[in-house]
């Protein structure tokens, strides 16, 4: 859903650009995307909150799609709270800022749509104290780490970073300890979600 006509047609230029991708419809309105959602099946819903009044029933609106069982990616202006902690116990969809670059919109709707969760970190309220992480990442657990959110497998990020794919297990392992994580994925929405990777 995009606000105004000169937005909706730079996200569908964005978003047609890129093969993988098909767009299923298009709603200027909360309710007509309700109805286009019921009707049509998709992968996701983007939403761009740009230039969108703040009023209660607009975030209404959008709190019961969030219920929804389609992820949403939302795009926003500022940060919001309930909408960010809503999409965060979610575990899936995403939420970037309103000026982000088609590349990250792509990108992101390819990531939620894998599964993943995308948030911005300038969107979230600061980290609570037990999501710290204890121990920084090392330059090399950042590369490995960024490999992991473009979607690559351990031989071809041994093969990206010319090094053994026992190296690469060992990097995992290390990142996962280090961000509490217990799956790949898991890391890569920890490390999205608390900056250590950006899209």
């Amino acid at each position: 859903m995009a606000p105004s006509l000169t937005r909706r047609d730079w996200l569908l230029h964005s978003m047609n650009s890129e093969p993988s991708i098909r767009v299923a419809g298009v709603a200027p309105t909360f309710p007509f995307l309700r109805s286009l959602m019921a009707e049509t099946p998709a992968d996701l819903a983007i939403i761009d909150m740009q230039s969108q009044r703040e009023t209660a029933i607009v975030r209404d609106w959008l709190l019961e799609l969030l219920d929804d069982v389609t992820p949403i990616l939302l795009l926003s202006p500022e940060p919001d709270p309930t909408i960010s902690s809503r999409i965060r116990q979610a575990r899936v969809g995403g939420l970037l800022q309103s000026n982000a670059s088609p590349e990250q919109i792509v990108q992101s709707i390819k990531l939620i749509a894998s599964g993943l969760m995308i948030l911005d970190n300038a969107l979230m309220p600061q980290l609570v104290e037990d999501e710290a992480f204890v121990e920084p990442l090392t330059p090399r657990e950042s590369e490995v780490l960024r490999l992991l959110a473009d979607g690559l497998g351990n031989k071809d990020i041994a093969t990206t970073l010319n090094i053994s794919e026992h190296t690469i297990k060992f990097h995992i392992h290390s990142i996962l300890g280090k961000l509490g994580a217990t799956s790949r994925t898991e890391a890569v929405t920890r490390g999205l979600r608390s900056g250590l990777i950006e899209l």
